[in-house]
């Protein structure tokens, strides 16, 4: 192909000799220059949209010698992108580079800065292939779709891809070379492309930092579809306040993040989730609505409480994995088309029994009472099996089998006394100095007919103590709200606390007798 200044050259040359000499006639000179002038204006007009037509052939031939895409693909220096159709290569009408579809075809150079100069470029795929080095340090900002999968990538640069604009599909799974890398995020407000992307899936690419700043509030992802990023080291919580009611796929598998789970009922659409291989603690959230869920993996965290029956009963549901957790209660009974590790699962003592069947009645109690401390994660650890009178945590029995006190104190418990304590019909002893207890003190205690002590000191509850029989020892300092009513009561003091002490020990001598 001609470069296109070579018409420019011509037409200059063809100006020069239509310069009449000196003794030609004045009459050739305008037959002359007025065909020559027509040769001038027609090579111009050649020459202008050859000069700009092609803007990209540069940019794409430093691109293909990099890449090492002029041997595996024949993308050649003497030859345009656009008009003589490069493999993969695909142009807009003006001749700028749109999209690069290169998937594996054996590319195994590296990718240079060079290719942020594509403007027009919305798309680029180099998929499972062996480019290598550093991802350039570019902003990319029209760029919508963007496939790096399975290459050797060393590095990305702090904050990549953070000011897209215009992002939709991000994928970078499979890039076992690179270099420790965070997500986008930091304190400059929302990510660009917060509102435009679909997919994000950086599985097993060696992504670290705090997922809780790539996902918080900053950002809204109101258009995510896919969020992929398992096999990481990923820390954190996932925040609270995230939510979308475009996700359908959300796999966090097999890093190190911790906290609740209470997020999971934000996404409505969700229809695969994966969160097995964390540190995930609490309670599962209510499923109701969750109509599109086919799959669910929570398999070997910390997850504690009842499984739902909200779960149990989603009609569209195919696999759950929920083994290596601290569930209590009864086996949950899924539909016999749904696949399930909960056979495997029981037998580890998850459950209260190893098949399906009602607790016992005072397990029931204590799984209500350890609701309303949030199922803490001690409970759930200690309260295995159908009898609490085998070595649960805080519980105490007779020789009968009666359950005649629970000491709760200091383990940092959070929520509320339950209505539930006022099952425990021998009870004489409750202690939950303390915790962080909120709420009022339910009547059903007051109302144990054997109890003899009380400790609620050192929380935060509120509301008017209920009136306990006479005799009975109530302890409520460290409440400032919590109001104790009738002249009967007894408030322990701190010039009493000794004697108190004391006390305590000597009713844990007598209800073990």
């Amino acid at each position: 192909m001609a470069p296109p200044f070579s018409f420019l050259a011509a037409s200059l040359s063809l100006l020069a000799a239509a310069v009449p000499s000196r003794g030609s006639s004045a009459r050739v000179h305008r037959a002359g220059g007025a065909a020559t002038l027509g040769l001038i204006l027609f090579f111009a007009a050649c020459a202008v949209p050859a000069i700009a037509a092609y803007p990209d052939e540069q940019i794409m031939g430093v691109v293909a010698k990099a890449l090492g895409a002029d041997h595996a693909l024949g993308w050649t220096n003497n030859t345009s992108p656009c008009v003589d159709g490069w493999i993969g290569v695909v142009c807009d009408q003006v001749g700028r580079v749109t999209a690069i579809y290169a998937r594996n075809t054996g590319l195994n150079g590296t990718l240079p800065p060079d290719i942020g100069g594509l403007a027009a470029l919305h798309e680029l795929d180099l998929r499972d292939n062996s480019i290598r080095g550093d991802l350039p340090n570019q902003y990319f900002l029209d760029l919508m779709r963007l496939r790096l999968d399975g290459n050797n990538f060393t590095s990305i640069p702090t904050g990549f891809l953070r000011y897209g604009r215009s992002l939709q599909i991000f994928t970078i799974s499979n890039s076992s070379h690179l270099q420790s890398w965070e997500l986008p995020s930091g304190p400059y407000g929302p990510l660009g492309f917060d509102t435009t992307l679909q997919v994000y899936i950086a599985d097993n690419a060696h992504l670290a930092g705090n997922l809780s700043l790539f996902l918080g509030s900053d950002n809204s992802f109101n258009s995510l579809n896919i969020l992929s990023l398992a096999n990481n080291n990923l820390t954190g919580e996932v925040p609270a306040t995230f939510a979308s009611r475009t996700l359908t796929q959300l796999d966090l598998s097999h890093n190190m993040l911790t906290g609740p789970v209470s997020f999971l009922g934000n996404l409505r659409e969700l229809e695969e989730i994966r969160l097995n291989g964390n540190g995930f603690t609490g309670p599962l959230p209510d499923f109701s609505g969750h109509w599109s869920l086919t799959l669910v993996d929570l398999a070997h965290n910390r997850l504690t409480g009842v499984v739902p029956a909200s779960l149990v009963q989603l009609g569209g549901l195919r696999s759950v994995s929920i083994k290596d957790n601290l569930f209590q209660g009864a086996v949950p009974e899924f539909a016999g088309s749904v696949l399930t590790d909960i056979a495997e699962a029981a037998s580890n003592e998850s459950f209260c029994r190893p098949q399906p069947g009602p607790c016992d009645r005072r397990v029931q109690s204590f799984i209500a009472i350890a609701g309303g401390f949030r199922f803490p994660e001690d409970l759930a650890a200690s309260w295995k099996g159908n009898n609490p009178c085998d070595r649960w945590l805080g519980v105490y029995c007779n020789k009968n089998g009666e359950i005649t006190g629970v000491n709760f104190g200091h383990l940092k418990f959070n929520g509320t006394l339950h209505p539930a304590f006022g099952d425990l019909k021998s009870l004489m002893m409750i202690i939950v100095a303390g915790n962080n207890l909120t709420g009022n003190v339910p009547p059903s205690i007051a109302a144990l007919p054997s109890l003899r002590i009380i400790d609620v000191s050192d929380n935060s509850l509120s509301g008017t103590m209920p009136t306990f029989r006479s005799g009975v020892m109530i302890w409520a300092r460290g409440n400032k709200n919590l109001t104790i009513a009738g002249a009967s009561r007894l408030c322990i003091t701190d010039p009493m606390r000794r004697f108190a002490a004391a006390a305590a020990a000597a009713i844990v001598v007598l209800v073990l007798a």
